[in-house]
């Protein structure tokens, strides 16, 4: 005869508490995603809203607003720039304006940053980031995820550092720099794509390919 005590059934708190996390669960998800793609929406929306009431106001309409036009104006505007900055032309215009705002003493040090992040974010093959490495921080034992940017010479001309980018989550596009000896730095096998997917999900999408380093040491 067995000595296991019989599993007791679940109250209905408990089953009431399950059901609604399960609700939850699907919930949380759908108006998480229907609050980000209408934060978009509003944004790019209102992005052109300023235009479109310039060119309503000659007409008699100081307050014209019809709410999605502005959106298609947007993407428009950026399909339009888009197409331009692409064609042989349009690079070297392009090309010419970034030069010039780049040479202004206080826009460069605004734009020229901001600009590579961008880039670095929205192409990971064309920019900055090389690859995705573990950075042990804020202390001996914890983790974090960093995209290695570029390398920094050191004095007495041994390997060189690395300048690590590691964003916060769930917004990528704010983060901090880091400069890190190559030794206190672990390689992964993932992408930038991955590793972003991560960092927006904060932490709850773990890539299959990620994995904390062993005891032995291994540097990039």
């Amino acid at each position: 005869m067995s000595d296991t005590p019989p599993r007791r059934s679940p109250t209905r708190l408990q089953r009431l508490r399950r059901t609604i996390m399960a609700g939850l669960t699907i919930i949380a998800p759908l108006w998480l995603t229907g609050w980000v793609l209408k934060t978009l929406f509003n944004w790019a929306d209102g992005f052109s809203a300023p235009l479109i009431g310039q060119v309503a106001k000659p007409f008699g309409y100081d307050e014209f607003h019809i709410p999605g036009l502005g959106f298609v104006l947007t993407f428009i505007i950026l399909w339009v720039v888009g197409a331009l900055a692409t064609n042989v032309v349009g690079r070297s215009l392009w090309q010419f304006a970034r030069e010039a705002l780049e040479g202004l003493p206080l826009v460069r040090t605004i734009y020229a940053p901001i600009q590579q992040l961008v880039e670095s974010l929205t192409s990971p093959g064309k920019a900055g980031f090389e690859k995705v490495v573990l950075v042990e921080y804020p202390r001996i034992g914890m983790w974090t995820l960093g995209f290695l940017a570029g390398n920094v010479p050191r004095e007495d001309e041994a390997v060189p550092a690395h300048s690590i980018f590691v964003p916060t989550a769930p917004n990528p596009t704010t983060g901090f720099m880091l400069i890190v000896p190559p030794e206190q730095l672990r390689p992964t096998d993932l992408r930038v794509e991955e590793a972003l997917k991560m960092i927006v999900s904060a932490g709850v999408a773990v890539p299959p390919a990620l994995a904390l380093p062993a005891e032995a040491e291994e540097k990039i």
